[in-house]
């Protein structure tokens, strides 16, 4: 896909409308030199030092400019409370400063240090197979709180005393403070020059006839955790949802915003009038 196409309409669409615009057949990338090693890697922590874990987060979202570095607290609800993970990368082979402030809690397993990209990826257990039904969901706020944080957690905390009894096998959590990647912004379907930080909710169970219960849960604990977000003057209702992480029926005005939903029907309207790319399934624009 070129720098400059010559469909500007098309191409807007195309970055972050997902799968309703036609099939890329080829793209051009430009690359540039990476390191060999990069440092990084899985901590995971037992439930007595989660509240550790989650003012670390806090302090790295805070304090963290080094565009390099990146983690992701998961918190995972368990059949004794909540217990956590951070996946940490750096791009470079040696661990940042920024990284100290999660040196010293109480680990399970600790795999990070130096190694390639390869082998970090690998070692990542990113399975879901096991997971026979499974929802998604997510909001996103300006950034991160102690309060929200905790709000999280007893979330996590509150469904994980119930899943047991709707057959859940898996209830995950992560909250993922970015660095300001709006930045870097261009014209695109998905709005993402506020640098907005998603959080993202997880959901699996095994029997179908629990289905409705845990779409309703997982909706019920957006609500709320937007309603503390929208006390804490991190998140209004006009913000996207992350289309990655977005629940099934998410609109496109949720999912876009009003202009940019509305550009993206004017541009289907003109590529696609008999809807071909409606057969490909997805969010509905």
């Amino acid at each position: 896909m070129s720098s400059f196409p010559r469909n500007r309409d098309l191409f807007f669409a195309l970055k972050g409308g997902l799968n309703r615009f036609g099939v890329v057949t080829s793209a051009e990338f430009y690359t540039h030199p990476q390191p060999s090693k990069v440092w990084g890697g899985l901590r995971m922590v037992p439930s007595i030092h989660v509240p550790k874990l989650i003012n670390a987060t806090q302090r790295f979202s805070d304090e963290n400019k080094d565009p390099k570095a990146q983690i992701i607290t998961t918190l995972e609800a368990t059949a004794l409370g909540v217990d956590a993970l951070a996946l940490f990368f750096y791009d470079g082979p040696e661990k940042p400063a920024c990284f100290d402030v999660f040196d010293g809690l109480l680990t399970t397993l600790d795999n990070t240090g130096k190694k390639s990209f390869k082998e970090l990826i690998y070692s990542f257990p990113a399975n879901l197979v096991l997971n026979a039904r499974g929802t998604f969901a997510s909001f996103s706020t300006t950034v991160l709180t102690p309060r929200f944080q905790e709000a999280i957690r007893a979330e996590v905390e509150a469904i994980g005393q119930v899943s047991a009894l709707h057959s859940g096998t898996m209830v995950s959590f992560d909250i993922e403070p970015f660095t300001k990647y709006g930045q870097h912004a261009t014209d695109t379907a998905y709005p993402h020059a506020d640098s907005l930080l998603p959080l993202n909710l997880y959901m699996a169970w095994a029997n179908p006839a629990e289905d409705d219960w845990w779409y309703a849960r997982i909706r019920q604990a957006v609500a709320t955790l937007k309603q503390v977000a929208r006390a804490e003057g991190i998140y209004q209702d006009t913000f996207p949802a992350y289309s990655n992480y977005a629940i099934t029926g998410t609109k496109a005005e949720e999912l876009y915003g009003a202009r940019n939903a509305a550009r993206l029907r004017a541009i289907r309207n003109q590529i696609d009038p008999y809807r071909i790319m409606d057969l490909a399934g997805g969010f509905d624009i």
